[in-house]
């Protein structure tokens, strides 16, 4: 009671008494108007007294206002006595005695505790005859055990109160987004804990219900304000009864006040908004699985989205749960419950919660019951459904429109990791506009995350529950046309961006795609390169998905339409794993093309890694391929893949040899045949850097010429990087320098522009030996480093040779 007198009013002791008589008159729901004629009192005497402008008002007026606000004879006592106090509570024993007595008068009225609520917002109360206790209402729920993490989230959320907001432009309103189970309630509650001290005038707290599973419908704000009000005191029959009166009383009662508000599970922005205080003063804590930008755009709320924890995190939050004993038993074992439970807060506390039940259980046991991801959110399953991952991923889902429910089971089909904009309409069959629809409709219902512009994501355990929905709704038929499209949009897409990316590269066409389609097109080379490095990691799942589908004509073409790009930018491994599913997709087929294609695919990506022992089976068995196919253009690039590979062994003479046997083939077709030009001037180009190696440097020159002559003419960038390259090395071997320099730097161009990263890196080699047999260190350096930086990425032998230079340069350097 901050030190009031029993029986009295008991106006806290930090509240101005004008601050108390004006929320008393709101409760009442009077103007100032109304309450001037009520009591007899002028309107400016009231408005003085309300702004602490009257120091020692006429106790007969206060009296009066008293009457009109229909509060006890003791109020207008005690009231007196906290003006002529200056505000502050008083201790006068005299007035102490006349309260009491004035309240035995009264008839006995008593004051009634209101207690702080529980969760749902409810309070206690007792009877009251006209008069009920103020107290500070503290109804945060406690913080949940365990907090792990989300430093970066705290650090933004008290971003918002340090930065100065509070107070100077309107209620500061924070807004914690993400999907289900993410833990937004957790860290609402953390940071509320954390802030509490600073809104001395209480914390409120509600559950909205927007997503519960046992709600029937979101809770209504009307429900919430009630129970607000009733929170701080207001008398049942001062309660409105429609939201927007209620509202603007819930505001007028909060004026001035320094509040904490908690609004939990919030279901949509128009849920939340009847619930905003307008006091500067007070701070709003909102948690959603819906997206609250509209919050953000109006109220200028700060919005926080949370994602799945960080590895560090999950594997923290295991430790300190699972005690420190039993995970250091099973470290590896740790970490992999963390990966399978994809991270995601609730799906860690139901793991801990079964390794709880059965303590001597090996935590390795519970990692391999969750392995299988069709039966992941079984093994999730704790017997409550507010902690069943199934059921509370079921809230979000059942609340979608259909369009973005078929979406997302649809989703479910595809492979992963993440999808583009322009994949999943193909995969729905939709136009564009109807596509971005759905998207963005899961996007707000916290079930995909956008996690660049176009592109889409969601963790394993949101994939797992698309895929059974899918399951469940989605017929057979129509699982195998969504597939269908899908497969044709990558097929249809990389077949566009080689083209664009290697125009004039040998390369097989692909079958029309299906109904519903949209391939993608790219405006020029930068754009298809980075689609297929955006894409790099999902086509090496489509291709497999391809293949446990059936669909194994798609899983051999594509990886043989990737062939160039994971060739030209070092993606060895990543090529050489595709081709081996082409391989017995194609063989699965009977397709002896496709098995040619993939066999010379592979014997270029073992040449690559330096298994020569491989690369020259699988190059001969090509060739014994595309020979009984009769298939010329096929034989003579296989040809000159072989004669690279000798090249590589330091077999000069053999390797011209057999890129003789090439050139023969293309000869009287490259005027013709733009693929048999580009298979003739990859051949020309073989033929010079053999012929250098072997001092023959002015058939080198002519046979470079040539090259870049035909290579400039199909569009070939390439074979034409590759041939400025060695021709810069014809000219560095004859001491033509300052050409040699600028045949490199001209091969430098291209090689960057199409992301040939090994090639560049030789380049770039090449280039440095130039420099330092003309005294540019610098340069050398320069460029050596460069070199070395692209070879140890790709885990390339010829990464020693580079720092041997760089070590011998700096060696003569000191020396010097």
């Amino acid at each position: 009671m901050n030190g009031a007198p029993p029986g009295a009013l008991g106006i806290p002791g930090r509240v101005r008494p004008g601050e108390w008589l004006r929320n008393q008159r709101v409760v009442a729901g009077l103007t100032q108007e109304d309450l001037a004629e009520r009591s007899g009192v002028s309107v400016r005497a009231i408005a003085d007294l309300e702004r602490g402008r009257t120091r020692r008002p006429y106790p007969s007026s206060v009296r009066a206002l008293a009457r009109a606000l229909g509060l006890p004879e003791t109020a207008g006592a005690e009231l007196v006595a906290r003006y002529r106090a200056g505000g502050v509570a008083s201790t006068d024993a005299a007035v102490d005695e006349r309260a009491e007595q004035a309240g035995a008068a009264g008839g006995g009225a008593r004051a009634s505790a209101v207690s702080a609520g529980g969760p749902d917002g409810s309070v206690a109360h007792g009877a009251s005859a006209a008069v009920r206790e103020t107290t500070v209402p503290r109804q945060l729920p406690s913080g949940v055990a365990h907090f792990a993490g989300r430093g970066a989230e705290l650090a933004a959320l008290d971003a918002v109160l340090g930065g100065g907001a509070a107070g100077e432009v309107g209620v500061v309103i924070s807004a914690i987004g993400g999907t289900a189970g993410v833990g937004k309630t957790a860290l609402a509650l953390q940071w509320a804990h954390q802030v509490a001290d600073k809104f001395p005038d209480g914390q409120l707290y509600a559950n909205l219900r927007g997503f519960d599973a046992g709600a029937g419908q979101p809770t209504d704000p009307a429900d919430v304000l009630r129970g607000f009000l009733d929170a701080f005191g207001v008398h049942p029959e001062r309660i409105p009864h429609d939201t927007e009166s209620l509202a603007a009383l819930y505001r007028s009662v909060l004026a001035g006040r320094r509040m904490l508000v908690l609004l939990d599970n919030a279901a949509d922005v128009a849920q939340v908004r009847p619930l905003l205080p307008a006091s500067p003063e007070c701070l709003v804590i909102v948690t959603s699985r819906r997206e609250l930008s509209a919050l953000a755009a109006r109220e200028g709320a700060v919005l926080v989205q949370l994602d799945v924890l960080s590895a560090q995190e999950a594997n923290e939050l295991l430790v300190a749960r699972l005690g420190a004993d039993r995970a250091t038993a099973e470290p590896w074992a740790v970490t992999e419950l963390a990966t399978l439970c994809a991270r995601l807060p609730l799906a860690l506390s139901v793991i801990v919660a079964r390794a709880a039940a059965a303590p001597r259980l090996p935590l390795s046991a519970l990692a391999a019951e969750l392995t299988e991801l069709g039966g992941r959110l079984d093994a999730l399953d704790v017997g409550d459904p507010a902690a069943n991952v199934r059921t509370v991923l079921s809230l979000s889902y059942r609340h979608l429109p259909d369009a973005a429910a078929r979406m997302f089971r649809l989703l479910g089909l595809h492979p992963g990791p993440d999808i583009s904009a322009a994949a999943a309409t193909s995969l729905a069959g939709l136009p564009a506009a109807d596509a971005r629809v759905a998207l963005r409709d899961l996007v707000r219902a916290s079930l995909l995350n956008e996690t660049v512009p176009g592109r889409y994501a969601f963790h394993d355990l949101l994939r797992a529950y698309a895929a059974e929905q899918s399951a469940l709704s989605t017929t057979a038929a129509e699982v195998e046309n969504t597939t269908r499209r899908m497969l044709d949009h990558y097929l249809q897409t990389a077949h566009h961006a080689h083209g664009v990316l290697y125009p004039g590269r040998e390369l097989m066409a692909p079958p029309p795609a299906a109904a519903g389609v949209t391939a993608e097109s790219f405006g020029g080379k930068a754009s298809a390169l980075a689609w297929l490095e955006a894409e790099n990691q999902v086509l090496l799942k489509v291709v497999a998905r391809a293949a446990s589908a059936g669909f194994d004509a798609h899983a051999w073409q594509l990886p043989v339409v990737l062939w160039t790009y994971h060739n030209v930018c070092g993606h060895w491994h990543d090529g050489a794993r595709l081709h081996r599913c082409a391989l017995a997709a194609a063989e699965r087929r009977g397709d002896l093309s496709g098995q040619a294609y993939a066999l010379r695919g592979l014997g270029s990506f073992a040449m690559s890694v330096g298994n020569f022992a491989e690369a020259h089976e699988c190059l001969s068995s090509a060739q014994s391929a595309f020979a009984a196919l009769g298939d010329d253009l096929g034989l003579a690039r296989t040809d000159v893949i072989l004669g690279q590979m000798l090249e590589y062994q330091g077999r000069f003479a053999e390797a011209l040899s057999v890129v003789g046997s090439a050139l023969s083939l293309s000869s009287g077709h490259a005027s013709e045949d733009p693929n048999m030009a580009l298979v003739r001037a990859s051949a020309l180009n073989g033929s010079a850097w053999n012929n250098v190696q072997l001092g023959e440097l002015s058939t080198a020159r002519a046979n470079c010429l040539q090259a870049i002559e035909l290579c400039r003419a199909i569009g070939y960038s390439p074979g034409e990087a590759g041939t400025w390259d060695t021709l810069g090395v014809v000219h560095q071997r004859l001491g033509d320098h300052a050409s040699a320099v600028t045949c490199f730097l001209n091969a430098i161009t291209l090689d960057r522009e199409m992301g040939n990263r090994y090639d560049l890196a030789m380049v770039l080699l090449h280039l440095g030996d130039t420099y330092a047999l003309t005294g540019d260190g610098d340069g050398a350096r320069a460029a050596w480093e460069e070199s070395v930086l692209i070879l140890e990425v790709l885990h390339h032998p010829a990464t020693g040779e580079v720092r041997s230079r760089l070590s011998s340069l700096t060696l003569r350097s000191v020396a010097s």
